[in-house]
C-alpha cells in the first residue's frame, strides 16, 4: 500500500517524543506499507510546532523508497501580492522533488486571495494539494459553496479533501455544530462531497484519520457502496501524527479486502494505483 497521508517529527507538545524516520518505518513494514508521503507542517493553526519542508525533504533523501516529500508554504508569506515568493518557493519545491502541497490547513477562508494564488501555482506545477477541513481552517458554508467555486475556477488544481468537516460532508443532514466533530448515525442522502466528488474530476479525497474511518463506518452499507462508487477518487492514508503503535484504519481497509467486501480492483486502486497516478509516482 501507498499511504498518501503521514507525517514525521514532533507535532504536539503533549507528545514528548517526535515520529522519527525509524519509528515510522517501523510501523509501515508492520502495517504492509511500501511507502508514505510526509506533509510538513507551516502554518501556525496546525499543529503545535513546525514541521518544515526542508526537514521532510531531509528525511526523504535519507530513505527514498519509501517517502514521498510534499511541500507546505504557508499562503501569508510576504505582504500585498506575495504571488513572486510563492512561485519561487513552490518552484523550488517541485525541483526539489516534492510530489504535492499539504497539508494545507490555514485558518482562512478556503476561497481567500491568498490561497488562492496557491491554487493557481499548484495547478501550473502539477502539485496536487491535501486539505484539512473543520471548523476553524479552509472555511465554508453547509453544502461547500466556496469549495465549488474554487474547483471551477481551478480546473487544473487536484484538490485532495481530508478531515472532520470534509467527512461529515457525506450526509445530507449535516449542521455546523458537527464540523469539527465525528458524526454518528444513518448517512442521509444529498450530502455535498456525493455530488462534488460525482461532478468534478479535478475533486479526490484521503480516507485518513478517524475522520476519514468514520465516515466509512458509521453507516457501513453506504459506506462500502460509496468506496466502490468512487474507487477511482480515493487515497489509502493513516494521517499518523502520534507515537501511536497501531491505526485502525490499517485493519479495517485490510479486513476489506480478506471478508471479500471491496472488490479487488477497488481495493487496489485505493490503497496504491491512485497515489501512483495523481503524485505521479514511478
Amino acid at each position: 500500500m501507498i499511504d498518501a497521508h503521514m507525517h514525521v517529527g514532533r507535532l504536539y507538545a503533549a507528545e514528548r517524543r517526535a515520529l522519527t524516520p525509524r519509528f515510522l518505518l517501523e510501523f509501515m513494514d508492520r502495517s504492509g506499507i511500501e511507502r508514505a508521503a510526509l506533509l510538513p507542517i507551516e502554518s501556525p493553526e496546525e499543529c503545535d510546532y513546525y514541521v518544515t519542508t526542508r526537514e521532510v525533504l531531509a528525511v526523504c533523501r535519507r530513505h527514498p523508497g519509501r517517502f514521498i516529500p510534499f511541500c507546505n508554504v504557508d499562503p501569508r508569506i510576504g505582504s500585498g501580492d506575495n504571488e513572486r515568493p510563492l512561485r519561487a518557493r513552490l518552484t523550488e519545491c517541485k525541483r526539489a522533488g516534492c510530489k504535492g502541497y499539504g497539508e494545507a490547513m490555514t485558518g482562512l477562508a478556503i476561497d481567500d486571495e491568498r490561497l488562492r494564488r496557491v491554487y493557481a501555482l499548484c495547478g501550473e506545477l502539477e502539485l496536487p494539494i491535501v486539505f484539512h477541513f473543520d471548523a476553524e481552517r479552509n472555511r465554508d458554508e453547509v453544502g461547500y459553496p466556496r469549495l465549488e467555486r474554487m474547483l471551477q475556477q481551478f480546473p487544473r488544481t487536484v484538490f485532495v479533501g481530508h478531515g472532520q468537516r470534509f467527512w461529515a460532508e457525506i450526509s445530507g443532514d449535516v449542521t455546523p455544530e458537527q464540523f469539527s466533530g465525528y458524526p454518528r448515525g444513518p448517512i442521509a442522502p444529498g450530502g455535498s462531497i456525493v455530488r462534488l466528488l460525482s461532478e468534478y474530476p479535478n475533486l479526490y479525497a484521503d480516507l485518513s484519520a478517524g475522520s476519514g474511518l468514520n465516515a466509512m463506518t458509521r453507516d457501513p452499507s453506504v459506506g462500502l457502496g460509496f468506496l466502490e462508487r468512487f474507487q477511482d477518487k480515493l487515497l489509502f492514508g493513516t494521517d499518523l501524527c502520534r507515537r501511536v503503535r497501531e491505526v485502525p484504519n490499517v485493519a479495517w481497509f485490510a479486513a476489506l479486502a480478506e471478508t471479500g467486501q471491496l472488490s479487488p480492483a477497488a481495493h487496489r486502486k485505493i490503497a496504491r494505483d491512485n497515489a501512483v497516478r495523481i503524485l505521479q509516482l514511478d
